[in-house]
């Protein structure tokens, strides 16, 4: 069965080198141009609540965009958190002559509002998540024992703003980079060597999912490196700190760029993290040569395994069964516009069924965790939750950590990541 991607990547409409970027009236005037055209589309009203708050403006105002004020301008822009299910199911996206790019136009209001307002402190640590871990790996029983405790979780939603219902990730008692480098396996890498973008979730939250894409890749005779690196960056979008974002661009495309000299593939298995390098850098970075170079050799995880079973490589030697899986698909997956390739590899696994469920899950970075979204996100993600109850299914998998955070949340079980379903069908051990 052929797997293909329901999203795509087009073109973007967003310039950081325009002089009116950050101009205010600018900034308005292209909101009321964009919501001029999704008022007489409405298309996207179940996505998010940015549309609602959208289209319930402009109704209040007679469908007359240019009564609206600048609070109800601001509103969908604020709301946005940038699962791009609008770009990538709207008609009018660039090369159209419309050039509809909603999530670039809430980003580009987040940049102008940061620059001007700046941000809280709480939310800047919030989206910092470099810091984060690296405060929190060294205390990791403590953090992770404390953590879901009532007073700590008051204390968290008085002063941090994370709402004490969210579920929030544990934290590895030692990063991936140091496991890593005490646990690897030397294999020959006659089928490819790779430099591994391993992102903040698995370094300092989910070492499980990184071993485990370590032994699948040394099952396939992988060669893995780990490159410097720091966060990706796309955290600091929810607050507009664009030169934060661009700062972490331009270290890790230098670092990335070493390594694709030397003849490295880069892979990366959370999708959001490989959207942002191989879509957004080039974009963050229009003059350097060097962000499209590696943007070119940016592969999702499971994408770089299905191009290594094409060539008759990949190791089908599965031991255990994973019987059915309902597979949900992360909205930064379709937008990397490769296909579903971990649902083909796990129908490769003997007497395993996979069922593709396609519905946000509301998290999205802060969005999911914040006392001011909480709600609202938790209603985007509740039809995935109940098509995900209703599938029987025997597991539940997801490509994004968040994501599963939000699925365990709604639904009681706690989903694996694809290369999880791989290294246990291959019967390895972590």
């Amino acid at each position: 069965m052929q797997e293909v991607s329901l999203g795509g990547v087009k073109d973007f409409n967003f310039d950081l080198r325009d002089p009116k970027f950050l101009d205010e009236d600018a900034l308005w005037e292209e909101a009321k141009r964009v919501f001029s055209k999704c008022k007489d589309c409405r298309m996207c009203l179940p996505y998010c609540p940015s549309f609602p708050a959208l289209f319930d403006a402009v109704d209040r105002h007679d469908d007359d965009i240019n009564a609206l004020s600048k609070e109800e301008l601001a509103t969908p822009l604020d709301l946005c958190f940038h699962c791009k299910q609008c770009y990538f199911k709207c008609p009018y996206t660039p090369p159209h002559e419309w050039k509809i790019d909603f999530p670039h136009l809430s980003l580009r209001y987040k940049i102008w509002k940061f620059k001007k307002q700046g941000a809280k402190l709480t939310d800047k640590l919030l989206v910092n998540t470099d810091l984060m871990g690296k405060m929190s790996v060294p205390f990791a029983p403590f953090v992770n024992a404390v953590k879901d405790s009532k007073p700590v979780r008051v204390l968290l939603e008085n002063f941090m703003g994370i709402d004490r219902r969210a579920k929030l990730p544990s934290f590895n008692t030692q990063t991936f980079q140091s496991w890593f480098n005490k646990n690897r396996r030397e294999v020959k890498g006659e089928n490819g060597k790779v430099a591994l973008f391993y992102t903040c979730l698995l370094n300092y939250n989910y070492l499980d999912k990184g071993k485990a894409l370590v032994r699948v890749f040394e099952k396939n005779d992988i060669h893995i490196e780990l490159p410097p690196q720091q966060c990706c960056g796309i955290p600091f979008f929810d607050v507009g700190d664009i030169d934060t974002v661009v700062q972490k661009a331009k270290l890790n495309v230098k670092a990335l760029k070493a390594y694709v000299d030397r003849g490295y593939d880069i892979v990366v298995p959370i999708p959001t993290c490989a959207l942002q390098i191989k879509y957004e850098y080039p974009l963050l970075l229009p003059d350097d040569p060097d962000a499209k170079v590696v943007a070119q050799r940016v592969y999702d995880v499971h994408e770089y395994l299905w191009n290594l079973h094409q060539q008759g490589k990949f190791s089908r030697d599965f031991k255990v069964s994973m019987g059915n899986i309902a597979y949900h698909i992360p909205c930064h997956l379709k937008s990397l516009n490769v296909g579903y390739k971990a649902a083909a590899l796990m129908r490769l696994i003997p007497n395993t069924k996979v069922k593709i469920v396609e519905r946000c899950s509301g998290h999205d970075g802060t969005f999911g965790v914040k006392k001011s979204t909480f709600d609202m996100a938790y209603r985007v993600g509740s039809k995935l939750f109940e098509e995900l109850n209703a599938s029987s299914a025997d597991t539940f998998v997801s490509d994004c950590p968040l994501a599963s955070n939000q699925i365990e949340l709604g639904t009681g079980k706690k989903p694996l990541h694809p290369i999880e379903a791989l290294c246990k069908a291959y019967g390895e051990e972590l």
